[in-house]
């Protein structure tokens, strides 16, 4: 009897998790409904337990984009990570609904072992990727989703136990740290004193929030991470949505939270339905990735501004 009616909440607690709410507005996210891995009939612990992983996909503009999901638990919960992310018929249909498409192509098996925080990725059976950018595509989606978890900071990749190049000339990966995602041309370098940031742009339909990896002219600063996202970026297939011409007045953290100053031309952000929860969503992103900030306000002319009814969301790509 015990049994049963562990059996039982375990699929009622699947059924809630994996039934969310489309979001309204351009916010709305379908869900990623990815083929779930491989579990026995009946697991009596296991089944009613769920892990937030961050998954990656390539977006139909061609960028590489983290989705939070929480998926079952299970012995191996790294590699079951990668096969959500792998090829298969449901896997492709319901990426397809969020403007993405699968990085690992299907048939591919992962055999992964951890040791001293560094994941070894044994990808067996992997068929050939279209081109390089495919590749390179593929090995940064894993690499950033094996070092989302606590006991990973390196990744090495094998295929098939061999390290050679693949077939388009990419590089396996050799204790790979999480790579900079979506890199902007820039004529500045490092050796020039600038930086990485991190800021999240919408794509063009604002369903998915994008990482793009902007070089700075120095350390990021508060200030210049805001200066940078309300300037926009000129990578296709993003939009800027903060007004033209809205200045930045002043930005500021304090006990972690960030304050924005913005001129009175960002109030025509509330003319466009859903601008103002992108527009929000993308800032705090932005500050929060940089600077683990738990908090934004934004202010217009030094008084808080939030129009009536925006909800302020902060999550990246959530998929129930």
């Amino acid at each position: 009897m015990k049994k049963a009616l562990i059996i039982i909440f375990a699929a009622l607690m699947a059924a809630l998790v994996f039934s969310g709410c489309a979001r309204g507005g351009k916010r709305a996210q379908e869900d990623l409904a990815v083929e779930p891995p491989a579990a026995e009939e009946e697991k009596e612990v296991n089944e009613s337990a769920f892990v937030k992983s961050t998954l990656y996909f390539i977006s139909d503009e061609g960028y590489v984009v983290p989705v939070t999901k929480l998926i079952p638990w299970e012995d191996g919960i790294a590699a079951a990570s990668l096969r959500y992310m792998t090829s298969s018929p449901d896997n492709i249909e319901a990426a397809k609904r969020m403007g993405l498409v699968p990085a690992i192509p299907g048939g591919t098996e992962f055999s992964i072992s951890i040791r001293d925080g560094n994941a070894l990725v044994d990808l067996k059976n992997m068929p050939s990727l279209e081109d390089a950018k495919a590749e390179l595509d593929m090995i940064r989606a894993i690499v950033n989703a094996l070092t989302e978890f606590p006991t990973v900071t390196t990744v090495t990749i094998t295929r098939g136990g061999s390290s050679d190049p693949l077939e388009h000339g990419t590089e396996l990966p050799v204790r790979q740290t999480a790579y900079p995602l979506n890199i902007e041309e820039s004529s500045l370098s490092a050796s020039a004193g600038g930086a990485l940031a991190t800021l999240y742009f919408p794509n063009s339909s604002g369903a998915l929030t994008v990482p793009v990896s902007r070089m700075m002219s120095g350390a990021p600063s508060v200030y210049s991470v805001a200066a940078a996202l309300i300037g926009g970026s000129g990578s296709r297939g993003l939009m800027n949505c903060f007004p033209e011409n809205t200045l930045l007045l002043g930005a500021a953290i304090e006990n972690g939270t960030a304050t924005v100053n913005l001129s009175s031309d960002f109030k025509a952000v509330s003319e466009t339905e859903g601008m103002y929860s992108l527009a929000y969503r993308t800032l705090f992103l932005s500050l929060e990735k940089n600077f683990g900030i738990t908090r934004l306000r934004i202010q217009v002319n030094g008084e808080d501004y939030s129009p009536e009814g925006t909800a302020a969301p902060s999550g990246v790509n959530e998929a129930r």
